[in-house]
């Protein structure tokens, strides 16, 4: 087996379904990062900036530009976290979970659409092998 094609086919997934959904949240007004991170805010409240960086893996520079736009578009919050004064805690606005709520419908129905007319596929094994190459990516990168 070729290994080092499952990057081509992680990239490939990522671009495709991300234009697709993209097309359905165009009238939401939010980019494919932006509607990443106002997910994973969405399903993790008040993590702070730096921690968000690292679980979604992203570049603090990029992520720091991304929550200033979802900030000037009432989308989310940043506060002082009372534990951490130089950390700030990221959280939705209602705007910004409302939008939430209909990008994960959105993405929800799309993932069903695709598990539904693909049945040789179990979308909860999937899932799970997912979950798991996820987490030793990111414990390798935490022992580098």
């Amino acid at each position: 087996m070729k290994y080092y094609y499952f990057s081509k086919y992680f990239a490939g997934i990522y671009r495709l379904s991300k234009t697709r959904i993209n097309h359905k949240i165009s009238d939401l007004d939010v980019r494919a990062t932006q509607s990443d991170l106002l997910m994973f805010i969405f399903e993790h409240p008040n993590m702070q900036q730096k921690h968000i960086a690292q679980e979604m893996a992203v570049d603090p520079s990029l992520l720091v530009r991304d929550l200033k736009k979802l900030v000037s578009m009432g989308l989310v919050l940043r506060k002082p976290d009372p534990s951490d004064r130089r950390g700030k805690l990221i959280e939705l606005s209602s705007n910004g979970y409302t939008m939430a709520e209909k990008l994960s419908e959105e993405m929800s129905l799309f993932w069903n659409n695709i598990f539904n007319t693909t049945s040789n596929i179990n979308a909860e094994k999937f899932e799970k092998n997912l979950q798991m190459l996820y987490q030793a990516l990111q414990e390798d990168e935490n022992r580098q």
